[in-house]
């Protein structure tokens, strides 16, 4: 190759790298005028939000402690904001927005329409009631203080062990020479109580002024011996007299009854067997006149569920070693 043709050759090469140095740099010199334009927005939005804050967002003014304050506080607040906003309200105010968009008259009134079927046919959450406070996973001693506090008096109280860690207490004890029943009982009562699986079976509480009981039924230890049955009987007397002032004051009782019970928990979910709640497993209130009964089926199943492991693994004992 010639002098000339190199010459020729490093001159193009010359010429398409200041091309690319020019481009490279308009991009960089693009790249910031858009960031230092967007930083200014972000500035200006801020500016007032922030006034006497650094740009970390820490008060100079102020001290340390309440600089980790305000940001707990405000912190604390976006997220109970964010908390509070529940399904169904979320699902009205998206019908009742659509409804004010609309200019159409029909539109509006399949909207109205919508969600007064949204209202009618959500179902009660019965793990959210109270019989005369009591509510259902209470343990015995916050059952025991609620009742107090409404007047009512505790007559009983049961205490139990599951059947199989009793069986096998009183095994223990054959084997190690306690004969004879009560002691026999005795003896598997105190290593039960000893290792946590004794627990508070039954509770009944009475009003006797009103003549209203209350019988709370828990579960055990291994489900932290909570409340899951709780039961409301009232024994106002009603006359078997047909009588017409006798089936005037019968009458008023039992209208006082259910108007009670619709001020407290609304209509019932399932008319037909006056009851309220989701269904299935879940938590349900059930009520005739001067009764009721508010149940978790689930933590009750649950309770079982872990003492049936709990066998299964004492199950598993090596009772011979050949």
């Amino acid at each position: 190759m010639s002098k000339n043709s190199y010459a020729t050759a490093f001159f193009i090469a010359a010429a398409l790298l200041a091309a690319g140095a020019e481009v490279v740099f308009a991009q960089s010199e693009m790249d910031a005028l858009m960031f230092e334009h967007t930083a200014g927005h972000a500035d200006n939005r801020g500016r007032n939000k922030n006034a006497g804050k650094s740009e970390s967002g820490i008060n100079v003014k102020e001290s340390l402690t309440d600089n980790l304050s305000a940001n707990k506080d405000s912190e604390s607040e976006e997220d109970e904001e964010e908390e509070q906003e529940s399904w169904l309200k979320s699902l009205i105010t998206k019908g009742t927005s659509e409804l004010f968009k609309s200019q159409d008259a029909r539109v509006q009134a399949v909207e109205k329409q919508r969600i007064e079927q949204v209202l009618q046919n959500r179902k009660s959450n019965a793990a959210n009631f109270d019989i005369s406070g009591v509510k259902l996973r209470m343990s015995p001693k916050e059952v025991e203080d609620t009742l107090l506090k409404q007047g009512y008096r505790k007559i009983t109280e049961t205490l139990d062990v599951p059947n199989f860690i009793k069986w096998r207490s009183e095994e223990l004890c054959r084997q190690h020479g306690v004969i004879g029943f009560e002691r026999l009982n005795a003896c598997a009562t105190m290593i039960a109580k000893e290792n946590g699986f004794q627990f508070v079976d039954r509770q009944v509480y009475n009003r006797y002024i009103t003549r209203e009981s209350i019988e709370v039924y828990f579960t055990s230890t291994f489900t932290d011996n909570l409340a899951f049955s709780i039961r409301y009987k009232s024994s106002v007397p009603f006359s078997d007299s047909k009588a017409s002032k006798n089936v005037y004051l019968n009458n008023i009782k039992v209208f006082d009854f259910w108007r009670r019970i619709d001020l407290k928990y609304g209509a019932p979910d399932n008319e037909s067997e006056v009851k309220w709640g989701l269904g299935g497993k879940k938590p349900y209130l059930k009520a005739g006149t001067g009764r009721l009964e508010l149940t978790d089926p689930l933590l009750k199943d649950l309770d079982s569920a872990r003492m049936l492991n709990e066998d299964t693994r004492f199950a598993n004992t090596q009772y011979y070693t050949f």
